[in-house]
């Protein structure tokens, strides 16, 4: 398996995290993984081989499209490849979500919208189809996001909401930070469900569960569950249990014993590391 990537220019850090590379070689297949919600917003790229995709709870799997808009996601889901597979893709905050198709973000929220589903002008996929290397390919990427994205601008205030959040995913914190607002509850909601996807509740519960995910997969974690659940910002360990297995599809116990290269895959994306 490889995995490769690379941040994007000083005029889209506000809105890119990286660009990713991602190839599974013939000798890696049939492989499946359980799956979990990823941190932010991704256009992806099938260069190669589409793998199959199966939200946990549903009889049916479908191949993923082989160039798509992924909003945010807050259950499981499977992945199987049964080919080699080649992507690429770009990653981007989740406060910046409505930007690139001017569409409010929510409308993605556990959705793969095909990149013609969104507008009419789809060459970057056939730009994307004959780049010679992964520079090439991120360049391409890199190209397509200049035009898209390079007079928008984040909105503050979800911006900041969005920030306190990550640094601290406490209700208490929260509810402070919107009393100094000076604005509606109702209003603030609306403005943060538009660029993230997510009312602030489901932003606050992703987040603790992306860091519950990376403090259990930290190689010198000798800490305990009950620790882990406390550091992630859950109020008591069976508040941390449930959360978790409604985002994993496993208890953090089970999820801890897992090792795969292809969750530690799954891993950076969720923390964007």
């Amino acid at each position: 398996m490889i995995f490769q990537k690379k941040y994007p220019v000083a005029a889209l850090s506000h809105f890119v995290r990286y660009y990713w590379y991602f190839e599974i070689g013939e000798d890696e297949v049939p492989c499946s993984q359980l799956s979990f919600p990823y941190g932010a917003f991704e256009l992806i790229c099938y260069l190669e081989n589409p793998n199959t995709m199966q939200w946990v709870g549903s009889e049916s799997e479908f191949f993923e499209p082989a160039i798509f808009y992924a909003g945010q996601l807050t259950k499981p889901f499977i992945m199987s490849f049964t080919k080699k597979c080649t992507c690429v893709g770009a990653s981007l905050y989740p406060w910046a979500g409505d930007h690139l198709y001017n569409i409010p973000a929510g409308e993605f929220t556990n959705q793969l919208a095909p990149l013609d589903n969104l507008e009419i002008d789809t060459g970057i996929y056939d730009q994307l189809k004959f780049c010679a290397d992964k520079n090439a390919l991120f360049d391409c990427l890199e190209r397509y996001l200049l035009k898209k994205l390079s007079k928008k601008q984040n909105d503050p205030l979800v911006y900041s909401i969005a920030r306190q959040i990550i640094n601290n995913p406490t209700r208490q914190l929260l509810n402070l930070k919107i009393s100094t607002l000076g604005l509606s509850r109702r209003r603030i909601e609306q403005r943060f469900i538009n660029s993230t996807g997510l009312s602030m509740g489901a932003f606050t519960r992703k987040v603790r569960f992306q860091k519950a995910v990376h403090l259990l997969k930290e190689k010198h974690a000798g800490i305990n569950l009950t620790t882990i659940g406390l550091q992630a910002g859950y109020y008591d360990q069976a508040h941390f249990i449930s959360d978790f297995k409604a985002f994993s599809g496993l208890s953090p116990k089970n999820f801890r014993a897992q090792t795969t290269e292809l969750k530690d895959f799954l891993k950076t994306l969720v923390m964007g590391g």
